[in-house]
């Protein structure tokens, strides 16, 4: 397909509404894509109607996919969210071909937006952040239930499986109700949830201290076992004590235990 024809597809089906009924309107469509008189007039000649029927095809794909998504945070803003999925088709729309990565690229869009827009408020990030890490996690490997655990150690990295994601929310969102009607506004507390699949390719949230959340950041960055104790505790202020130790050593063999963490992860060659 041409240059032109494939731009002017894309602004039918993302750009602002247009109308068939329109014969001015279409033709300036057409032209600000650069398609060429001859392929313009074929189009207007086979009837527009049916490209409009695209339009709202790849636009209803887009939303479901959405909404599928981040279904509470959609339905507690409304209209809002709307205006904002409208302007995100308009100015950015989907770069990956995946439709499991629009939401977050929707959300990495609104991100700035909304921080800036009252009407929005202060927690809907972190609850679509939330929503949507699951279906992050979800489409990602799991471990293997009957895996032979091997001791780790403190010079090497620790291996997770890949579905595996540390959250941080400003608000405990992980504690609101399912349902879509309900409008209660989440508790404003600081939260770290490590969110995993578990080997029943279950999705499930462990909430955790800063401490751990500190150690678990740098243990998922790559770092060895023991220098991202060392350096989580230098950063927390937190003494490097036997209480600390026997939680680390506590914690890690939970998350064994829950299939979130494998075992060291062994140098190459």
């Amino acid at each position: 397909m041409p240059e032109a024809l494939e731009i002017a597809f894309a602004e039918l089906a993302l750009g602002p509404e247009l109308s068939p009924d329109d014969p001015v309107a279409v033709r300036a469509w057409l032209d600000q894509s650069g398609v060429d008189r001859e392929d313009a007039q074929a189009i207007v000649d086979a009837g527009v109607d049916r490209l409009f029927v695209y339009r709202t095809l790849v636009r209803t794909t887009l939303r479901e996919a959405v909404e599928c998504s981040i279904p509470r945070t959609a339905r507690r803003l409304g209209a809002v969210f709307d205006e904002y999925f409208a302007r995100y088709l308009r100015e950015v729309g989907p770069r990956s071909r995946f439709l499991r990565d629009v939401t977050t690229e929707l959300l990495d869009f609104c991100a700035p937006l909304w921080a800036a827009d009252r009407r929005v408020p202060p927690w809907a990030m972190d609850l679509a952040r939330h929503e949507a890490v699951q279906v992050v996690v979800a489409s990602e490997l799991a471990g293997p239930g009957n895996a032979k655990r091997q001791p780790l150690e403190l010079e090497l990295p620790v291996r997770f499986v890949e579905a595996v994601r540390l959250m941080r929310y400003d608000h405990a969102v992980h504690r609101l109700s399912d349902a879509l009607e309900d409008r209660t506004p989440p508790v404003t507390e600081p939260t770290r949830l490590l969110v995993y699949r578990s080997p029943e390719h279950d999705v499930r949230y462990l909430e955790l201290t800063p401490l751990a959340a500190a150690i678990l950041e740098r243990l998922l960055a790559g770092a060895p076992l023991g220098a991202a104790v060392v350096e989580a505790c230098q950063a927390a202020g937190t003494p490097l004590g036997e209480s600390v130790r026997s939680g680390t050593a506590t914690l890690l063999a939970d998350l064994a235990e829950r299939g979130a963490l494998l075992g060291p992860k062994l140098q190459e060659g």
